[in-house]
This record gives structure tokens, sequence and C-alpha cells, in this order.
């Protein structure tokens, strides 16, 4: 804004170019800080996810590597950065602006696809639209693992903390017993369940078994 005043008045006509100057360099400033921004906390919030979750990393093999392409030259360009802090110097860097463009592009293709398959488990369980995202992944990328799934039972039954597991073998144990209410009621069941496949089967599976158990008691 002072840049502006300072142009419209007649006395700047001495060090004009240099204020026209000036204003393309803060307007490109402001322009690429917020892809910057919106690169990161993108970036931010899938990076956990198609790096650390071997499951995702499994279902979706294109966009694993869609993203550790954009996680390298991201990584690349911070590096670039820190070797000179000055926001000038960052932002007005030729062609960073069409850089983070892409990456915010390619990291757009990376989250649809993460979200379309989120969907497809939701359809299956349909309990999964309980809960959030980031908890839906935790559950999806401990899959194998019921005793970890087991955290979130009461997220996806209103009326149930979480199942008995029969401790007996190797962990994670799979074969569960009985089940608990929030209340601290437990509820056995007439035959063990076994928590095997993918964990929205079998958690598909465990609501079958809820119901028959609950009905075998009342009736």
């Amino acid at each position: 804004m002072d840049l502006m005043t300072m142009n419209a008045s007649k006395d700047s006509e001495e060090f004009k170019e240099s204020l026209i100057k000036w204003q393309k360099t803060l307007k490109t400033i402001d322009q690429v800080l917020v892809l910057w921004v919106k690169v990161q906390k993108n970036w931010m919030r899938l990076e956990p996810i198609f790096l650390a979750s071997e499951d995702i990393r499994a279902q979706l093999p294109e966009d694993t590597k869609r993203f550790e392409k954009v996680d390298a030259e991201w990584k690349a360009l911070m590096a670039d950065a820190s070797d000179d802090p000055s926001v000038v110097a960052a932002t007005n860097t030729e062609g960073r602006d069409k850089i983070l463009e892409e990456f915010i592009s390619e990291i757009d293709l990376c989250e649809k696809a993460l979200n379309e398959y989120l969907e497809q488990k939701k359809k299956i369980f349909p309990r999964f639209y309980f809960l959030s995202n980031q908890a839906l992944l935790d559950i999806l990328s401990n899959g194998n693992n019921p005793e970890k799934v087991n955290e979130y039972i009461s997220d996806c039954f209103d009326g149930m903390k979480n199942i008995k597991f029969v401790e007996e073998g190797s962990r994670p144990y799979r074969t569960s017993c009985g089940m608990f209410a929030k209340d601290g009621e437990y509820v056995a069941f007439a035959t063990p369940f076994t928590c095997q496949g993918a964990v929205e089967n079998y958690l598909c599976d465990l609501d079958t078994k809820m119901q028959q158990t609950l009905k075998g008691i009342i009736i």
C-alpha cells in the first residue's frame, strides 16, 4: 500500500523504476508464500500416510510413487531455500511458483485417490463413517493387528467399549471370547470369534456376532 501511494505521487518519477520493481517483487512474495504454505500443510498431512502406512502403500502403489517424487523434490526445495533464508530470494527464484503449483496438483491427485480408497472401505463397513479420516487410516494401517483396532471399537459401536481377547499363542491376539460395554458390563460370546482377513470384513462379522450374542441372551 505504501508503494502504491508513493507511485501515485508526482514526485516519484526519479525512482519510478525502483517502485515498479518492488511492487512486482512484493506481489510475487505474496503469491508464492500462499502456494508454499498450502503445499506444506498438504504435505504434512499426507506424509505419514503415504510414507509410513504399509497398507496404503500396497493399496495405492502409483499414488505412493507420485507422493514419494513430490516428497523428494519438496525436501530438495526446502534445503535450497535454507541456504539463503531471505524471503525475497526464496520466493523470487525463477520458476518457483510453477514448481509449487505442480506440487499442489500432484498432492491433490494423491489425496483424491486416498479419499476414493477410504470411501470404498466405508461402503463395506458403514460404521467407518463415524470416524475421522485419521482414525480410519490408523485402523486400516493396523488391520492385521486386531489389538490395535480394538482401541477404536468404542468409536464404531455406541454401547461397546472393546472386545476381550483370548491371550494364548503369539501376539497380536486374534481370537475374542467376549465384549465389554462402556459401563463395564462383560458379555461372553457363545463361541469364540476370530479376527481374520481384511479389517473392514472382520468388523462386519463382529457386528453380526454382537447381534447374535445379544439375541441369544434376550430370547
